[in-house]
């Protein structure tokens, strides 16, 4: 990120105006963001042999991130960040093809923080920023590649992988030492899951809403080996009863080891009865493992697997009730990732699937995806 002094200028100045005339000195503000292409080629069983229309694409995945630091007369700390892109994701089933190039706003957030912990306002994932899960250097893109109403992604997502609803979030401080660790906790609130920026709901409809997220969070050292451990809670509500959506309570737990140039680590969350409907009552849940390796600072490879079992209704294979339900899911991803200077990585992707569906076979899908990306961060 590149640092730069903005506090004179007419922009911030007008931004900031309040806020400056408390600091005891100038507003510090970060820019920095990526530029990240990558090709893909991909292939789905689509059921009963059909297969995608396409083999192959390109997409162009970027952001340009800011971020403001100052303090005031007493001490404290307070500023906000600000990151648009072009990703299309949120944190809701309805929108998970992700398949538009329109800029949008994904994280818009101020902050105040001082002795007694943080409070953060705006759109953010919130609280689960402190969930921990198996280490990878693949991430989450090659979903791009795969149709929603034929892949699941919902297990790769889970609940709220995407989200950016705004909300409002507390975090405390980080408790203990350098010797038996540290340990913070956090909770979220958020009025209407997967509404942000300026929409303001005033008439109510199946929506979920009233969504409370905690998540406490471990770093320490057990001998030779860095641990890092989470576990999470997630409540929701609907609007009204009469519809299709279900309250809902999910739990995780994430755990990592490092040791030397290795990292392993497992998660797991029960999704409860998230993006299920009152008919669907049988049990819905994610778990993942992974292996990270670093070569000499340049080279990384990792190794995960992802599996699963749930409801996704935004599959079109099948009717609604059991067919709906993916009963054995599973994603092996191979990455691999080169840093070639600062700022400048290769990755490679490699990615298998499969996911068998209740009821006929034929509602059952395979495939894969294949990757290379060149990423310039700045």
């Amino acid at each position: 990120m590149r640092k730069i002094l903005l506090a004179t200028t007419a922009l911030v100045g007008f931004v900031t105006a309040g806020a400056a005339q408390a600091a005891t000195a100038p507003l510090n503000v970060t820019v920095g963001g990526n530029i990240d292409f990558v090709a893909g080629a991909f292939h789905e069983s689509r059921a009963a042999g059909a297969t995608n229309s396409s083999s192959g694409d390109f997409e162009t995945v970027y952001s340009l991130a800011f971020g403001i630091a100052g303090k005031t007369a007493n001490g404290m700390d307070f500023g906000g960040n600000l990151v648009l892109d072009n990703d299309q994701y949120t944190g809701t089933m309805g929108g998970l093809n992700g398949n538009s190039n329109t800029i949008s706003v994904t994280t818009a957030t101020v902050f105040l923080s001082g002795a007694y912990g943080k409070l953060q306002l705006g759109d953010s994932r919130g609280a689960t920023d402190l969930t921990v899960t198996a280490p990878s250097v693949a991430g989450i893109r090659f979903i791009d590649f795969l149709d929603s109403s034929r892949f699941s992604k919902k297990f790769v997502l889970g609940v709220d992988a995407k989200d950016h609803s705004t909300n409002a979030t507390y975090y405390t401080p980080k408790f203990g030492n350098n010797e038996y660790g540290k340990v913070q906790a956090a909770v979220t609130f958020t009025p209407r899951f997967g509404q942000f920026g300026s929409a303001v709901q005033l008439v109510g409809n199946s929506n979920v809403r009233d969504v409370i997220k905690g998540a406490l969070a471990y770093t320490g050292n057990i001998k030779s080996v860095a641990v890092a451990a989470s576990a999470d809670i997630i409540t929701g509500d609907i609007t009204a009863a009469a519809t299709s959506d279900r309250p809902f309570m999910s739990w995780g737990a994430g755990i990592t080891g490092a040791y030397r140039d290795f990292t392993l680590g497992f998660n797991y969350t029960d999704l409860g009865h998230y993006g299920s409907t009152s008919i669907q009552n049988k049990s819905q849940q994610v778990y993942g493992a992974g292996l990270k390796y670093a070569f000499c600072c340049k080279l990384a490879v990792s190794f995960n697997w992802l599996g699963g079992e749930g409801y996704d209704n935004a599959l079109t294979l099948g009717a609604a009730g059991a067919e709906k339900y993916v009963k054995d899911f599973n994603n092996y991803n191979f990455g691999a990732a080169y840093t070639w200077a600062p700022g400048l990585t290769t990755d490679v992707n490699a990615v298998l699937f499969s996911q068998t569906q209740d009821k006929t076979g034929a509602k059952d899908n395979d495939g894969y995806v294949l990757m290379i990306s060149e990423k310039l961060a700045f």
